[in-house]
């Protein structure tokens, strides 16, 4: 794909009277290393400078209104964001992109600090900040939206506030982060998204609150490492494909609460004895263990127990 503008040693000066960087503008720019944004901007588009590894800051004009998704995700070196006063949209705290209220922080950065005041962190506010090593999440966040640490490959320790308001974890929000060990979700969290921990390879142990009532769809998909683990009495449903392939994972009871087990929920685990599926499930899909031949169906054909 052929740029808008060029990159001078590094460095682009992106001229006045521009008002629009492109979707995937400037994706995965190696040389990139700085950027100066024009006070005539406007939008800057989707993944415009996705996996711009080397770029260090960023400084938003006061003009800009639209910063689309992804905008900045795999920004890896980055350890500075600001944005200029009198913007009307978006503020900068603690090297977090906020919305002017404070409330959504848009994305960050490994440098990042969540100030008190944010309640969401958006739809991919950290996607791929593969050098991230730890965030913790204050009191104030309600929301972590679909895929906001997708991909954080280094992220070892998140720290959740216990005393904090948190009710919903989004889907993918930390999916394939390979360095996360021990998660503690605190009590009061009422959704875990789909694949909300998929693909965390060493992830070992975690701690469901008994606020939640239903494993979605892929929520620990290929675990490999998941062996502590278990299942509180509010849950009802365990969706399909919850804990395929967790290879490690031994010894899980399904409480009596549980009455839906969906499809390949617990295929290709490391069961040393039959899963049991207590009487209280009505409901049991398709090839839900590979040691398990209940009176499996279909998972769009449930039946009755």
């Amino acid at each position: 794909m052929k740029r808008k503008f060029e990159i001078i040693d590094g460095k682009c000066v992106i001229p006045h009277g521009v008002t629009d960087i492109d979707d995937r503008e400037f994706y995965c720019t190696d040389a990139l290393r700085e950027v100066v944004l024009p006070e005539t901007l406007r939008n800057i588009g989707r993944q415009a400078f996705k996996g711009c590894w080397n770029l260090t800051e960023i400084c938003i004009p006061s003009s800009v209104i639209e910063i689309k998704e992804e905008a900045f995700a795999g920004c890896c070196g980055m350890e500075s964001i600001k944005v200029e006063k009198g913007n009307p949209m978006f503020r900068s705290e603690g090297n977090c992109c906020l919305t002017e209220d404070g409330k959504s922080l848009v994305f960050g950065c490994k440098a990042s600090v969540i100030p008190d005041s944010v309640e969401s962190i958006g739809p991919s506010a950290f996607q791929w900040c593969e050098t991230m090593s730890g965030i913790a999440i204050p009191a104030s966040v309600i929301n972590i939206e679909n895929k906001a640490f997708y991909g954080c490959l280094a992220l070892r320790d998140v720290v959740f506030s216990n005393s904090g308001n948190l009710r919903m974890i989004g889907d993918d929000a930390f999916s394939r982060c390979p360095s996360l060990r021990i998660v503690t979700i605190p009590e009061g969290v009422r959704e875990i998204g789909r694949g909300a921990f998929a693909e965390c390879m060493y992830l070992w142990a975690v701690k469901i609150p008994h606020s939640i009532t239903c494993i979605k769809e892929g929520t620990f998909f290929r675990c490999e490492s998941l062996s502590k683990f278990s299942l509180p009495n509010s849950i009802k449903e365990v969706q399909r494909y919850a804990f395929c392939e967790c290879h490690n994972l031994e010894g899980l009871k399904i409480p009596a609460s549980v009455t839906l087990v969906g499809s390949y929920a617990f295929s290709e685990c490391g069961w040393r004895e039959k899963i049991k599926i207590p009487d209280t499930v009505r409901f049991v899909g398709r090839n839900v263990s590979s040691c398990v031949t209940p009176r499996e169906k279909e998972e769009d054909d449930f039946t009755e127990k």
